[in-house]
């Protein structure tokens, strides 16, 4: 009875275990770039969600201004009053490494809840060959479309 491995029966191993890495790690790269681009769709489903709540609550306008660096909400108490107060911070698409095709947007949302100055806007998120699109409908309904 012989104790070990031959080298042959090692190569033939190691050879296995490298054609098995090189199929699973470019999967892998779609699989993260996937993830990350559905991340940023669900903080951007957040915010907007958010901005409707804050203006319940707080029976003020709110702000939602989504921009690549930073997703924010202000709430004001008139249309006419300068005083804003900051309600809600967040970073954007880019600190996740995703890329926000669409321009900076700002919608507003009254303090019955219903949206202004959304005019079905769409926000275009892409991170390698990973894309969604979060469209918002005047009223301030979000979906998330593949």
């Amino acid at each position: 009875m012989r104790k070990g491995h031959t080298l042959l029966e090692l190569l033939i191993v190691l050879a296995l275990i490298g054609l098995l890495i090189g199929t699973v790690i470019p999967g892998s790269a779609a699989l993260a770039d996937r993830l990350a681009v559905e991340h940023q769709a669900a903080r951007l489903l957040t915010a907007y969600r958010s901005a409707w709540v804050a203006a319940r609550m707080q029976q003020r306008l709110a702000v939602l201004r989504i921009s690549a660096d930073t997703l924010s909400i202000r709430t004001v108490r008139s249309a006419n009053d300068p005083d804003t107060l900051l309600a809600w911070l967040a970073p954007g698409p880019s600190q996740g490494g995703v890329t926000l095709a669409s321009a900076p947007h700002t919608s507003v949302f009254g303090p019955d809840g219903l949206g202004m100055g959304l005019a079905n806007t769409t926000h275009v998120l892409v991170k390698g060959g990973a894309t969604r699109r979060v469209v918002v409908s005047r009223l301030g309904r979000v979906r998330i479309i593949p």
